[in-house]
């Protein structure tokens, strides 16, 4: 007996609640069934895959291993099930998708946007994390797509799209600072400002950072930290403080004439990213779709961001 769709699901549930018991009877089973496959799968792998302890069921280093693949497994059943409901019209339909913050904000939100227009039934699961966390996150089933910088190519993962996004990150302030009567503003006029930054070692307060440094320049340590972009606008829009974001996030605020960019060359960084999904497995028809609005923003966004 090899992994199969019904062994998958009991030892994620194993896993899951520590118990035979309770993992019979969230899968609506015995539990002497519930044993009985699960010492089958582990004698087909010639090693046990949970310990028994008095108090339950703990995952040994070889289930810990294979849990993974359980999970995909699982989750790919789940997205095949899906696909023949909403081809049969019997499902709203469900794409789970994840990125990171300024993304998140910016492509996936605008591009959902979008197709809500036209599929309101759709519901939608979108996921803002590191990147690492996002890519594994789609390599375990968890999500469907992930927007992440290129390159990222490797066994499980590959592009949905051969098409990049890009966005521009630049130096955005509250209208009416000070700064914006300068002529030109240099990257040590900059380095001299109140900053508001996410945390340091994030890779956008690394690059900042790297932009000072490489010229010989220590600017001054940022007077408000946050990663909550709401926070970074309400905090530059309140006082004299310069924020780096990306463009995409600051675009109602500029329209409405309550912040302004800031133009220093030296602190324009363009960014490329890409839309992945899992080489193996379905996608949704509800998945292609966002990954084609998804390109559709890109391409309506792109003169904003050259």
């Amino acid at each position: 007996m090899t992994l199969g769709v019904r062994s998958a699901a009991i030892m994620l549930e194993c896993a899951r609640r520590g118990s035979l018991g309770a993992a019979a009877n969230a899968l609506n089973m015995t539990q002497p069934a519930v044993t009985r496959m699960l010492k089958r799968l582990e004698d087909s792998y010639g090693v046990p895959l949970f310990d028994r302890t008095t108090r339950g069921v703990v995952p040994t280093v070889y289930g810990e291993a294979l849990l993974p693949y359980a999970k995909l497994i699982v989750s790919e059943i789940g997205n095949a099930d899906d696909v023949i409901r909403q081809m049969r019209g019997a499902s709203r339909g469900v794409v789970r998708i994840g990125g990171v913050g300024s993304v998140v904000g910016g492509y996936i939100m605008a591009a959902v946007t979008a197709m809500r227009a036209d599929h309101p039934e759709v519901q939608f699961q979108i996921v803002e994390d590191l990147e690492d966390r996002v890519l594994e996150g789609l390599k375990s089933g968890s999500i469907d797509i992930a927007i992440s910088p290129e390159p990222y190519v490797d066994d499980e993962i590959t592009l949905a799209t051969p098409e990049a996004m890009h966005d521009l990150v630049a130096v955005f302030c509250r209208s009416g600072h000070p700064i914006l009567e300068m002529k030109t503003v240099s990257l040590a006029d900059a380095a001299r400002q109140d900053w508001i930054l996410p945390p340091y070692g994030t890779p956008t307060v690394r690059e900042w950072q790297r932009r000072f440094h490489g010229q010989a320049i220590e600017p001054l340590a940022p007077k408000v930290v946050s990663r909550s972009v709401q926070v970074v606008k309400s905090a530059v829009m309140t006082d004299a403080l310069l924020c780096w974001m990306p463009l995409p996030l600051m675009r109602t605020e500029m329209e409405r004439g309550e912040i302004a960019r800031v133009p220093i060359p030296d602190l324009e960084w363009r960014r490329t990213f890409r839309i992945y999904r899992r080489k193996k497995g379905l996608l949704t028809p509800s998945a292609a779709i966002l990954i084609d609005c998804l390109r559709k923003t890109a391409e309506s966004w792109s003169n904003e961001v050259r």
